[in-house]
């Protein structure tokens, strides 16, 4: 599999640790003609969806519709496993846009950048035992009367919360909790133990893509920049599809 996925950090650890993990992570592969790997899909729970993160193809079958039919697969698993539906970061302009199109996944919230920053090697540990995905809350001064930069953009939790996953060196939150980038250090005391805990050494989080002082704010603290181009949220809700194809007078047909 690590000869087909070229991904930063991960490794034989990483995989062994998404493999053995139970329900938090999903890879399905493909055979090849030859009866290797010929296309692998890796995926992940976020709250309550599941999160497409990367389809990696061989040489032998690119162009051959691997990527597709992995997807499609990948969405039936959700379903079967009870997930609400699914989730992925689509660049509007780029050739994964036409993949997300053909999955129905609509566009959620803002174009977002996303950024990471380092979690300090000094903060202290959470809970013993963690798994690969969670809920986050950061207490907020009148938390009641801010609204989120980035509200969290799988589900409609309360102000300061949003969900996380551990994505091989990263912790990847669903929004940016706080009204403003300036609060960075409140978000990231509320999530360095959790970090800490799973072994992630990077927060991740969308900022809005228009927000220049918020990336100007980034820049000051080193915050590293990690969409090329700005990208959006795109999600498929299991239930609403099958409400419209009922209402269309059609029943959803796997592929």
């Amino acid at each position: 599999m690590l000869r087909i996925v070229e991904l930063e950090e991960l490794d034989a650890p990483t995989l062994t640790r998404e493999l053995m993990s139970g329900g938090d992570y999903l890879w399905l592969g493909l055979d090849s003609p030859d009866g290797g790997l010929g296309a692998v899909h890796r995926s992940m729970r976020w709250g309550n969806r599941l999160l497409l993160k990367g389809v990696f193809v061989s040489e032998p079958l690119r162009g051959s519709g691997a990527a597709l039919q992995l997807a499609f697969a990948l969405r039936d698993a959700a379903r079967d496993d009870g997930y609400a539906g699914l989730a992925a970061w689509v660049e509007p302009h780029k050739p994964e846009a036409a993949l997300a199109r053909m999955l129905r996944l609509r566009s959620t919230g803002p174009l977002v950048h996303r950024f990471e920053v380092r979690v300090p090697d000094d903060a202290p540990y959470g809970e013993a035992f963690v798994t690969g995905c969670g809920r986050l809350t950061v207490d907020l001064p009148e938390q009641s009367a801010w609204d989120a930069l980035v509200a969290d953009l799988l589900t409609d939790d309360s102000p300061g919360t949003v969900h996380w996953v551990h994505d091989r060196h990263r912790l990847v939150l669903s929004g940016f909790p706080a009204h403003s980038v300036s609060d960075l250090g409140l978000v990231l005391s509320a999530a360095a133990p959790v970090a800490r805990s799973t072994g992630a050494r990077y927060l991740e989080f969308p900022v809005p893509a228009a927000d220049l002082p918020a990336a100007f704010f980034l820049a000051s603290v080193k915050a590293r920049r990690l969409s090329r181009t700005p990208v959006r949220l795109g999600r498929l809700d299991f239930t609403a599809a099958h409400q419209n194809a009922v209402r269309d007078g059609k029943r959803p047909v796997r592929a």
